[in-house]
């Protein structure tokens, strides 16, 4: 019966491992909103993008962007919200653009500035 127990506690041991292992919040992925638990503590960093769609309406872009090693962020594609001064009638989707991203005092992370991307080798 001992060995039962011992092995059915490995066992169990063994399948929840991986996942405290990889408990990262990736929730950007395909759409999640960005929040604190995506890592880092830069205060403003900038990042390549491409826009994937433009809700004006509530303030939001979803965009896959470069990986920023400030914040411990991959490449990904995930929905961001903007600050109130960013103009989003000048970018739509196929954009190609420099996002800079603040984390607000409420901890979620936001586009503060859009900028066309620089062109690089002639383009």
């Amino acid at each position: 019966m001992k060995n039962l127990v011992v092995g059915a506690s490995a066992l169990i041991l063994v399948a929840v491992a991986p996942a405290f292992a990889q408990k990262a919040d990736h929730s950007g992925h395909g759409g999640g909103h960005a929040s604190h638990e995506m890592g880092g503590n830069a205060s403003e960093v900038k990042a390549a993008a491409v826009i994937h769609k433009v809700d004006a309406e509530k303030g939001m872009l979803n965009v896959t962007h470069d990986p920023v090693p400030e914040l411990k962020w991959p490449q990904m594609t995930m929905d961001l919200p903007v600050t109130k001064r960013v103009d989003l009638s000048k970018v739509k989707a196929g954009d190609k653009v420099t996002i800079t991203i603040k984390q607000g005092v409420d901890k979620q992370f936001r586009v503060t500035e859009i900028a066309p991307a620089e062109k690089h080798g002639g383009q």
